[in-house]
């Protein structure tokens, strides 16, 4: 039920983010990978540090929403990772609210994870809440994405 759950999820998303270039908005179609240095915490006082590599493909449309699908080798796990950049590419400084979901195959387990992520000149910081799905079991995320991407099309 959790994997098809996922893949509804993430066919609505990417199906979603497709419907909207037929408005001849600006858009980004990316494809890439990510790695993504993060400290863990969970509210019962563990720490866990790691390293994570994802491959992914995603689109960026009017400069404020970001829609993408993702692997993650050593977690085994598929997900989608959807923003909102409510303080624009064109500030400063910019600032997205994440809303990602996640299946890892080789435990069953389905996370929901989201929070602020900021923009900065080589990749992006962030601090995420998760929980799995099924058992609201609170921890953090605090770390970064390096951002190794090309652009595969894009409308101006």
């Amino acid at each position: 039920m959790k994997k098809l759950i996922l893949i509804t999820i993430l066919l609505c998303t990417v199906g979603l983010a497709f419907s909207q270039e037929s408005n001849k908005k600006p858009y980004k179609l990316i494809m890439g990978a990510r790695v993504n240095p993060l400290v863990i915490y969970d509210f019962d006082g563990n720490r866990n540090e790691a390293v994570r590599l994802h491959g992914e493909i995603g689109l960026m449309w009017n400069k404020k929403w970001y829609f993408s699908a993702g692997y993650t080798p050593f977690m085994n796990s598929i997900y989608t990772f959807n923003e909102y950049w409510f303080i624009g590419m064109d500030k400063k400084i910019p600032v997205s609210f994440v809303a990602s979901a996640e299946y890892m195959a080789d435990n069953d387990k389905f996370i929901l994870q989201g929070g602020p992520n900021i923009k900065l000149k080589y990749g992006n910081v962030f601090a995420f809440l998760f929980t799995p799905a099924d058992k609201v079991d609170w921890g953090l995320k605090v770390g970064a994405f390096i951002p190794l991407n090309v652009i595969l099309k894009e409308r101006k």
